[in-house]
C-alpha cells in the first residue's frame, strides 16, 4: 500500500464519489520504489491493471467487472492522468503531481517524445539516475540505454546495455518496456513499464 498515493488523491477532493472510490483503490495498488519511500508525493506514480484484477476490484467497490472498467475510463474527466486501455485487456495508469499541480508543469522542460529525443539524455528512475544515459542513435535508426546502479563504478561497463544485437528497438514504448524487463531482477517491487516511459519523456523540474 503507498500512503503517499493515497494522501495525493485525497488531496484532490474529487467531487465526484464514486471516482474518488475507484481512484484511491488503484492508489492503494500503486507501487512506489524504495527509493523514493521517504518523499512526500512522488511527481509520478503508475501501475498496470491485469485483466484477471478487474474482477477483484469491482467487487471492492461494489461495481460488476464493465461498471469498473466504465470508471476507470471516466477517471481522466476528473483528475488529469494517463488511462490506457489495451487490446489484451492491461491497463496502463499514470498519475501524479507533474499532471496535476500547474504551478509546477509551469516550469517542466518539453516532454520527450519520438521526434525531439537527441542522442544523449539523462536516465533519471531513481535509484539509476547518478549516471546512466539513454538516446537515439540517428545514422543506425534505433534507441540505446546505458545504465548504472547509482551504487556501480560509473568507469565500469553498464550494469544494464539496450543495444543491439540482444535490442533491437525502434520506439519510446519498446525501450521503456526492455528498461523495464531489465530493471525489474534488480527492484524489490519491478516498475511498470508505463511508469519508466513516464520518467523517459517528463523530464522532472529543477
Amino acid at each position: 500500500m503507498s500512503k503517499q498515493a493515497i494522501t495525493y488523491v485525497q488531496r484532490l477532493g474529487i467531487a465526484d464519489k464514486r471516482a474518488e472510490q475507484v481512484f484511491l483503490l488503484l492508489a492503494e495498488r500503486t507501487k512506489i520504489t524504495s527509493d523514493v519511500l521517504g518523499a512526500d508525493v512522488p511527481d509520478v506514480m503508475g501501475l498496470e491493471v491485469a485483466p484477471t484484477d478487474i474482477p477483484v476490484l469491482a467487487a471492492q467497490v461494489g461495481l460488476d467487472p464493465e461498471g469498473f472498467r466504465a470508471q476507470l475510463r471516466s477517471l481522466k474527466q476528473h483528475v488529469r492522468m494517463d488511462v490506457l486501455e489495451h487490446d489484451d485487456g492491461v491497463w496502463e495508469i499514470v498519475y501524479g503531481p507533474s499532471y496535476t499541480d500547474r504551478k509546477r508543469s509551469a516550469h517542466l522542460p518539453p516532454d520527450i517524445a519520438e521526434g525531439n529525443v537527441g542522442g544523449l539524455n539523462a536516465f533519471l528512475v531513481p535509484g539509476w539516475d547518478h549516471f546512466s544515459t539513454w538516446g537515439y542513435e540517428d545514422g543506425l535508426g534505433h534507441y540505446y540505454a546505458q545504465l548504472y546502479h547509482n551504487s556501480d563504478d560509473r568507469d565500469a561497463a553498464p550494469r544494464i546495455w539496450i543495444t543491439p544485437p540482444k535490442y533491437v528497438v525502434r520506439t519510446i514504448d519498446d525501450l521503456a518496456q526492455a528498461i523495464a524487463e531489465a530493471l525489474a531482477p534488480y527492484e524489490r517491487v519491478p516498475m511498470p513499464a508505463a511508469l519508466v516511459k513516464m520518467y523517459l519523456t517528463k523530464p522532472p523540474a529543477h
